[in-house]
């Protein structure tokens, strides 16, 4: 998936139409979901790219980051009968599908 394939895919997903808002949080998704595939390790290689494997999920995470723009962190909001609640607020039914590289000792 390219990146403009990425863009295309989060702006549908979250209706955001700014292609560099767009960008800037698939390259947050993208440090969270290279940061637990090492999490293991001492220091991330230089380069490390997200696996095409998960390209998906890292437009799933940036998609929901730019839902909860204005209310981050989100656990339950009660407004005018409008009731919120973020039963995942850390990600982790996203992030339990990637799977962390061990480090080999040197």
């Amino acid at each position: 998936m390219t990146d403009n394939d990425k863009i295309a895919l989060v702006k549908m997903l979250s209706g955001e139409s700014d292609t560099d808002t767009v960008s800037a949080f698939l390259a947050i998704a993208a440090d969270t979901v290279l940061g637990r595939i090492y999490e293991a390790w001492t220091d991330m290689p230089s380069g490390a790219t997200v696996p095409a494997r998960y390209d998906r999920l890292q437009c799933t995470l940036a998609a929901r980051y730019l839902a909860r723009r204005g209310a981050e962190g989100e656990k339950v909001h009660n407004e005018n009968g409008i009731n919120r609640t973020w039963d995942s607020a850390d990600d982790a039914d996203i992030l339990r599908r990637i799977t962390p590289k061990g480090e080999v000792p040197q």
